[in-house]
């Protein structure tokens, strides 16, 4: 049974920075469903914070920065857990209040600006992992639907690909209909991206082998690898091409959200969870992730990993992926919280000025 953990923090005052947002500014009526999930998580943290004795406000993202530094000042938090994953709609705003509270020498929590720009433009991630090291699947990126397909596609015609929004998080846009074989599959998947998300679409290489979800937390040492959890497909609708979709995740009853449990991951051969720890953490060095992250990889034909997703602030509900991976860690959600505001708080410490500098 997980063990709460005692923490060493004064009286806090925390300041849950999330959005209203209601759906994404571009995409289909059912995104809404991921996009007001979030709500979720700032109901955690808050029970969290009560737990511990600590005060909790939230704070209302927007997307003019003067309302959110008044909203931040009418606050006063000794800390941010920020969780807001878009702003009015669009992701990329995610980084930049980031780039807000550092400008304000507001300690945050979670990963920093850069890093969750890098990690939701898939293409920079996917550069930035390669460079380093990292495995990663064959790739390509399309922004017009009828632009001429690279060597890399030339040179496997009949395999099979998956296409995805290259900038959004929480599996939007993708669906078992994401699989494709095929230049009239793949163009009309493209074609579908482009204009439903208004981005490019990025095209990967389809790893058919063993899913995993790596959680990892920030300590004093750096991250720790938590226990690994793999999608269980056993139970997928049959003869679909098995991927962990939109409704997976997000539309419960659905065959496909029955069919992808997150469970504790199966044996695995000799060396092959070695190389799925090395390369979460090659993942999270290259991308520079801070506080709490998860990195989701498959197992290529010949075992090993490649990774297909890095998340530097994932879900952080109680049901979510990272907190199953702590309880099995002997970690309970509440001190999971304080962990992650521990790390936010010691970080700005350690880059405060001394008393009295200018």
């Amino acid at each position: 049974m997980p063990v709460r953990l005692k923490h060493a923090l004064p009286k806090l005052r925390v300041g849950i920075l999330s959005s209203a947002d209601k759906t994404l500014a571009r995409g289909e009526k059912r995104d809404a469903v991921a996009v007001q999930a979030a709500r979720g998580e700032v109901d955690a943290v808050e029970a969290a914070c009560r737990a511990n004795g600590w005060e909790s406000s939230r704070i209302r993202a927007s997307a003019d920065p003067r309302r959110t530094i008044a909203a931040l000042e009418s606050a006063e938090p000794d800390v941010v857990f920020h969780l807001a994953e878009s702003v009015e709609g669009d992701a990329r705003l995610e980084s930049l209040l980031a780039t807000l509270l550092e400008g304000r020498s507001i300690p945050f929590t979670g990963s920093g600006p850069k890093t969750l720009w890098n990690a939701l433009h898939k293409p920079l991630a996917r550069t930035t992992l390669s460079r380093a090291g990292v495995g990663i699947p064959e790739g390509f990126l399309l922004e017009r639907a009828h632009a001429p397909l690279p060597r890399a596609f030339r040179r496997a015609p009949k395999a099979r690909w998956i296409v995805k929004p290259s900038r959004e998080d929480a599996s939007h846009g993708i669906a078992i209909e994401s699989v494709v074989s095929g230049e009239r599959a793949l163009r009309a998947r493209c074609a579908y991206v482009i204009d439903t998300y208004a981005q490019p679409a990025l095209v990967e290489e389809f790893v058919e082998g063993r899913e995993f979800n790596v959680s990892m937390i920030e300590e004093a040492s750096g991250p720790r690898v938590l226990p690994l959890a793999e999608i269980d497909f056993t139970k997928f609708p049959a003869g679909a091409p098995k991927l962990v979709t939109f409704a997976s995740k997000w539309i419960e009853g659905s065959a496909e959200h029955r069919g992808t449990p997150s469970v504790a991951a199966r044996k695995l051969a000799r060396g092959q969870e070695r190389w799925i720890r090395e390369a979460a953490l090659g993942a999270w060095r290259a991308l520079k992730l801070r506080g709490y992250g998860r990195v989701d990889m498959r197992l290529a034909s010949d075992g090993t990993p490649r990774v297909i997703d890095v998340n530097p602030n994932p879900d952080i509900s109680l049901d979510a992926g990272l907190a199953k991976a702590a309880a099995r860690a002997g970690i309970d959600h509440g001190s999971l919280i304080t962990r992650i505001i521990e790390i936010a708080l010691g970080r700005f410490r350690r880059k405060a000025p001394p008393a009295g500098s200018r």
